[in-house]
């Protein structure tokens, strides 16, 4: 997908929300900038990457044929809710549409969690806040209408239905307040995401016939003949084939059903002016799989154990109830990481690519 640094310059020029989770490059134990307090917050944002955006045109360096790959367009729901001192709600809901050359794919995401933030004898100006969370991606179907080749096959056409994964994960979170002006915060997280598909749909040649394939979770394909074609001096109109997926190089319970556990590491800063905050970010994530990369491997192609993402994020008070922003954050392997289900022994040689994406949104405080 798409390669585009600009989004982080968006951020760090223009702006973001306050809100700090659920997204963890900007989580925060405390906001020690800002004076007023909030038990309740809702925020709304408008999620998009596209060519207009691209105006250095980095997708070039890509070799992207098709201007339109890798636009995305979304929104996403979040709100935070203090029912005690130490403990507080989250939950948010993500809508994305992402182009893949002459598909789009949909996906929907969703995360709750809970923060406890313990009432420790420790200096005034340090915060320690720990998050426990759970969180689901899903689409009815994710298509490749493309060329794909694996372990020396070439498969006209891919469509996986039913992909979905369930992400489990605990953060530690510390804040540190450096002056009125300046805070830093410091994040390590630790998780568990398992990834499940239900089949696939493959168009492929046998004996230079198209063949549409179905390959169901017990790895048994079925497979009938796409269109008329001729095999020698013979007109073919009915072919049927059936056996089990090894004979094409795959195993759908390795290639796309699997297990990971991940570590991440981060930080970030915090400067606020007045009205005005801004916040910089980074983390660092690691990811080790069950049986999928060594598959991959074999197949000669390149792993992706790991994911760099940066991030900026601006934002203005209009008033003590209402936060305006725009953000950027810019990820150096695509979703890898961030949305599980998009890896698999089809997609890995595809996502290591930078990815970004730009947030236009508002917060709203105890309305």
């Amino acid at each position: 997908m798409k390669f585009n640094i600009l989004l982080l310059y968006l951020g760090l020029l223009y702006g973001s929300s306050v809100y700090a989770a659920p997204e963890d490059l900007f989580l925060q134990a405390k906001d020690f900038t800002k004076n007023t307090l909030s038990s309740f917050q809702l925020t709304l944002g408008l999620d998009a990457v596209d060519e207009k955006i691209d105006i250095f045109d980095i997708r070039k360096t890509n070799s992207l044929k098709d201007n339109n790959t890798g636009d995305y367009r979304g929104a996403h729901l979040a709100a935070e809710y203090q029912f005690n001192p130490e403990w507080k709600l989250e939950g948010a809901y993500w809508y994305r549409e992402i182009n893949y050359y002459q598909s789009t794919n949909i996906i929907n995401s969703l995360l709750l969690g809970i923060h406890y933030s313990p009432s420790l004898e420790i200096d005034k100006n340090n915060k320690l806040s720990f998050r426990a969370s759970i969180g689901k991606n899903e689409a009815d179907e994710l298509s490749k209408l493309t060329r794909t080749k694996l372990n020396e096959r070439t498969f006209e056409q891919i469509n996986i239905h039913g992909p979905q994964d369930l992400k489990f994960q605990i953060d530690s979170i510390f804040s540190h307040k450096i002056s009125q002006m300046n805070q830093i915060n410091i994040f390590t997280s630790l998780g568990y995401s398992q990834v499940k598909v239900k089949n696939l749909d493959i168009k492929a040649k046998f004996n230079n016939c198209l063949i549409d394939i179905t390959v169901d979770s017990s790895n048994q394909f079925t497979g009938d003949l796409a269109i008329p074609c001729s095999i020698g001096n013979m007109l073919i109109t009915q072919f049927n084939v059936s056996g089990n997926a090894n004979e094409y190089g795959m195993n759908i319970q390795k290639d796309f059903n699997y297990d990971s556990y991940y570590a991440s590491v981060g930080g970030s800063w915090n400067w606020r002016y007045l009205n005005f905050e801004s916040q910089l970010a980074y983390q660092y994530q690691y990811l080790w799989r069950n049986d999928i990369d060594d598959r991959i491997s074999n197949f000669s192609n390149q792993t992706i154990r790991d994911n760099h993402s940066l991030g900026g994020k601006f934002s203005y008070d209009f008033t003590p109830k209402i936060t305006a922003f725009i953000k950027g954050e810019l990820y150096q392997h695509n979703f890898v990481g961030h949305i599980p289900f998009l890896y698999n022994t089809f997609t890995a040689p595809y996502l290591n690519r930078r990815y970004g994406i730009a947030t236009i949104g508002i917060t709203i405080n105890n309305f």
